[in-house]
This record gives C-alpha cells, structure tokens and sequence, in this order.
C-alpha cells in the first residue's frame, strides 16, 4: 500500500481527524475495520492520500503581509540591491498550491519594479508536492470567487477572460517555474531546478501546523539553508509562534515575515516603527 506518504511527519490531531473523516465517508466503525477497507479498495488509498494533502490557498490571503512586502520591504530591497550592483531577486514559493499565493507575490514585484529607476530581473520558484495542484498553478486559470482579494486595478492589469475563469497573463507566468518538491524527503534543500539556493524570499504559509513537531524543525532547517544572507521567510499568521522558536524573529510583530537571528536584515527599517 506504498503511496509515497509517510503519515509519521504529520501532527497528530490533524491525522486523527483525517482518518476520523474518513471513516464516517467509509461507514467503518474503527481504524483496524478503515485499516482493512484500504486493503480491499485501492480507490480509498487515494482519498486518503488527497485528505492528507490541504491545497487551500487565497490571492493575498494576508494583507498586512503584502502590504509591508510592498511598501517596506521590497523598495529597502532594491535599494540594497542597487548598491550592491546585483540585478536579480530570488524567490522560493514552497508548498504553493494552487498558485494564488505566488501569483500575488509575482504581482507586487512587478508593480515595485515598474516603478523603480533600475531594472531588475526576478524569478519564483515554486514548488508543491500535489501534482493536481501544480498543474492547476501552472495553467493559472481561476474562478472570480477566488479573485476577492485581488483589487480592480491588478484584476485588469494582471487577468484575462476565457470562458468563465480568469487566465494570469502570459508575461507574469514567464518569471516562475513551477515543480514538484517535497519539503520532508527530498535530498537536496532546495528546488535543483533552482540549481542553488540563496533566495531573497521564501513563502511557505499554512504549511508547518499539519506537521509534528520533529518534521516542523526538519522544514524550517530546510528553509533556513536556502535563504539568502538576510533573505527573509513568510509564513502564515497561525505559524509565526513555531517559527520564532525555530532560530527566526519577526521583523515586524504580527507581518509573519521572519529574519534568522544574527543575520542582516537585508533591509533598511531603522527608521521604521515597528506595526
């Protein structure tokens, strides 16, 4: 029954309710009559594995992180960068679903950048292990719910119609590659199609609480490797307490964008109060 999952990783009350939710869908009545349906019914070993698998994401699902990403962080930045005579921003969008959170980042770099006197080149890699998902991100297409977040100016600017979904445009897909990558199992720490690491951002939002303790140390290790000398990580609001206990410390209280401790910050906030 090898499906490439070792269920071990995951925290243990969101294993206990997924398989609790699945035993009610299955009729069964106790893990060891669920531990004998999966033997006999090989189609339940995927509903399973897709339950163990939580893919939900929005477009700018927290707005104090964008908004500080936009108007602090990434003009500091550049900034930086411009000094520095470098001309490229590197990102690593882990655990990116369906794509929105990406999509949004890729937004807000673009905007930055347009308005900025020198050019810079950027690219996002981003990596999930939910090959469905991955080919959903790479085709870009959503429903308007999803869109709510989105305002009407990067609507119209970053969307076009087709039939009843809403494509990304073709300009912003060019900047990011998308690819399978599992943040417990893989080898390397980060994505080879990256061919190394050293990234200016690093997304991994909603992800860390579904795994237990040991596994969210083995995450953060990962990212913490890959980052860049005063790259930054972002997470969701529900994280921020694991990843402070983890060798990071928020840059600006309740943003969850985190620094590692005893790095450079990477960019210019002594003159800005901390929100």
């Amino acid at each position: 029954m090898n499906h490439g999952i070792d269920i071990s990783f995951y925290e243990e009350d969101f294993l206990i309710r997924s398989l609790d939710k699945r035993l009610i869908a299955t009729n069964t009545h106790s893990y060891k009559a669920y531990s004998d349906y999966l033997r006999a019914d090989k189609k339940e070993i995927d509903f399973l594995a897709n339950s163990l698998h939580i893919s939900y994401s929005e477009f700018f699902r927290n707005p104090l992180t964008f908004s500080i990403l936009e108007y602090l962080v990434l003009p500091s930045l550049l900034e930086k960068k411009k000094l520095g005579k470098e001309k490229e921003i590197r990102v690593w969008s882990a655990a990116c679903a369906s794509g929105q959170e990406t999509y949004s980042f890729a937004m807000i770099l673009d905007e930055v950048m347009d308005g900025f006197s020198t050019k810079f080149a950027y690219r996002i890699f981003a990596t999930d292990i939910n090959e469905k998902e991955l080919f959903k991100a790479k085709i870009g297409a959503y429903y308007p719910a999803a869109l709510n977040n989105v305002t009407f100016k990067r609507f119209r600017k970053y969307f076009t119609k087709q039939d009843e979904t809403y494509i990304i445009v073709p300009r912003l897909m060019e900047n990011i590659d998308f690819s399978v990558f599992n943040l417990l199992t893989e080898k390397e720490d980060c994505p080879p199609v990256s061919i190394y690491g050293n990234f200016d951002f690093i997304f991994c939002s909603n992800v860390l609480f579904y795994y237990n303790t040991e596994s969210q140390s083995c995450i953060l290790e990962r990212l913490s490797n890959s980052l860049a000398p005063g790259g930054l990580l972002i997470t969701g609001d529900t994280e921020r307490n694991i990843v402070k206990e983890h060798h990071f410390s928020e840059v600006y209280v309740g943003s969850g964008i985190f620094k590692k401790k005893n790095d450079g910050l990477g960019i210019k906030n002594d003159k800005i109060p901390v929100i």
